[in-house]
């Protein structure tokens, strides 16, 4: 990879791919999830250290930190488990570690730093370390990892820590900035190699989207989120009409320019939430979570409409076509899988077929499976 792209993916997300941006929220989340339930349990576990460690009257504030820590924690694995997109997912991560360092000044201040008996305390005063080693098992950009490091190492030369009173604290505070440096390398390797395995093992090679494999993986994973939460669910299955004729009179090199055009059209229409991804052949399919039935059509039309009025370069020579597409869409109702909203969609997908194709048809739940199974038949 060249050195200046290599940088800018290394510098910010904002030259990521989308259906990257998808994939690592996905992965924040999970591990956001993760922390915030460890750390809430480390914090309420601890009480009986505080009780044997700190004289009473600490105690006592020290323990009404840790409740309160403890309710925001609760609060924050509640929102990362509703974290649909990179940016949530990442203000997620930002209120988890502002609130873990809040809880670090409130402790220091309770503690009386600097006071009397500082080795009882020293063990809270390296709390900071903690904070920054956990950051290593985020897969971060140099921006995201030193937004969130800042965060620590202002916390810790705040006057309640007694950074600037307390002699030893200044060579303390410069371990902390090597631990830092050392996650933040940590952190960058892990992106680099998230990224390198999402292009092999997530990506179709010839449109850059995601193959049927990862999409079904991803959208298995929404689906569930979005059946726990009883938000909606839908399925777009898109078939570009009559495709073998392009292949056919224009040979396969046309039809592989019309596949990625096809492909960069629609991923540019859609949201950060919705999924989308290459089915097989010239099928694409597309899951679009949190969206109202009435706002799914919508979006079909603009699709269509869109695609009929987009000019794909075929040749060196700069000549052009045009295609069309047919949609098949399906809602998640009760008792609905993901398996079954798609072959729902398929069905849609044939009855466009069946009604002169660049259509799309809405296919509800009152199909029986022997009706999709006569028409499987059929194709």
């Amino acid at each position: 990879m060249h050195a200046l792209q290599y940088f800018r993916q290394a510098w910010s997300s904002a030259h990521h791919a989308t259906s990257f941006h998808i994939a690592r929220s996905l992965y924040l989340s999970a591990r956001i999830n993760i922390l915030s339930a460890l750390w809430g349990s480390i914090v309420i576990l601890w009480l009986p250290a505080d009780l044997i460690l700190l004289p009473l009257d600490v105690c006592e504030r020290v323990v009404v930190f840790r409740v309160l820590f403890g309710l925001v924690l609760l609060i924050i694995f509640n929102i990362s488990r509703r974290s649909a997109t990179l940016k949530s997912a990442l203000q997620t991560l930002y209120l988890l570690i502002l609130s873990i360092n809040l809880f670090f000044i409130c402790v220091m201040w309770a503690l009386n730093l600097p006071g009397q008996n500082i080795s009882i305390p020293y063990g809270y005063y390296l709390l900071p370390v903690a904070h920054i080693a956990l950051l290593s098992i985020f897969p971060l950009t140099i921006k995201e990892a030193g937004t969130l490091v800042l965060i620590t190492l202002i916390a810790s030369a705040t006057p309640f820590c007694g950074i600037f009173l307390i002699p030893h604290s200044q060579s303390s505070y410069w371990f902390l900035l090597m631990v830092a440096t050392a996650i933040m390398m940590i952190q960058l390797s892990k992106l680099h190699l998230m990224m390198v395995m999402h292009r092999q093992a997530a990506l179709d090679p010839l449109t850059s989207i995601y193959n049927r494999g990862q999409f079904l993986t991803l959208a298995q994973r929404v689906f569930e989120r979005c059946k726990k939460d009883n938000s909606p669910f839908a399925i777009m299955l898109i078939d570009i009409d009559k495709f073998k004729q392009v292949n056919d009179t224009w040979g396969h090199s046309a039809g592989d320019n019309v596949l990625q055009a096809f492909s960069e059209f629609i991923q540019n229409h859609l949201r950060a939430t919705n999924l989308f991804g290459r089915y097989g052949g010239e099928e694409f399919v597309i899951c679009i979570p949190y969206t109202s039935p009435e706002y799914i059509s919508l979006i079909a039309e603009r699709l269509l409409n869109g695609l009929a009025e987009l000019d794909i370069t075929i040749s060196p020579l700069g000549e052009n076509i045009n295609v069309t597409a047919s949609i098949g869409i399906s809602y998640s109702e009760p008792g609905d899988t993901l398996f079954s909203l798609i072959e729902r969609a398929d069905v849609g997908l044939y009855r466009c077929k069946n009604s002169g194709r660049n259509c799309y048809k809405i296919e509800p739940l009152s199909h029986s499976t022997s009706e999709i199974n006569v028409i499987g038949q059929v194709r």
